[in-house]
């Protein structure tokens, strides 16, 4: 698993979301709400699951991420409803995705150290 990789993909939703509201496109909701599309994802939940399932830093992990696929999708919503407003300010610092968006980049520094690439 890149972690690195896997931080930075996360960290575009937002750069995604700021050019479809500049652009007033849509996003695709489905991949942006699901947390076992992404390749993350699909390692939490195949080859980490069987390694570390009990692991409060799994777990932790898991958590962190399907919250900000949550919220994600949430603000994808908004931007495919043409609420371009209400999703500027769902990306906003101390909004729901914002604190989302910290938690899994900590969460994925976590694991890091507990199962390096």
């Amino acid at each position: 698993m890149d972690f690195d990789a896997a931080i930075a993909a996360h960290a575009d939703w937002k750069v995604n979301f700021r050019i479809a509201l500049a652009t007033h496109s849509t996003v695709d909701a489905q991949r942006a709400c699901s947390d076992k599309i992404c390749v993350l994802g699909h390692w939490l939940h195949g080859e980490a699951r069987s390694k570390l399932a009990g692991d409060k830093t799994y777990l932790q992990c898991v958590e962190a991420h399907r919250d900000f696929h949550e919220a994600a999708g949430e603000v994808a919503g908004a931007i495919n409803r043409r609420d371009f407003q209400r999703a500027a300010d769902m990306i906003d610092v101390g909004s729901k995705f914002h604190d989302a968006s910290m938690r899994v980049a900590v969460a994925v520094r976590r694991l890091k150290t507990l199962a390096p690439a």
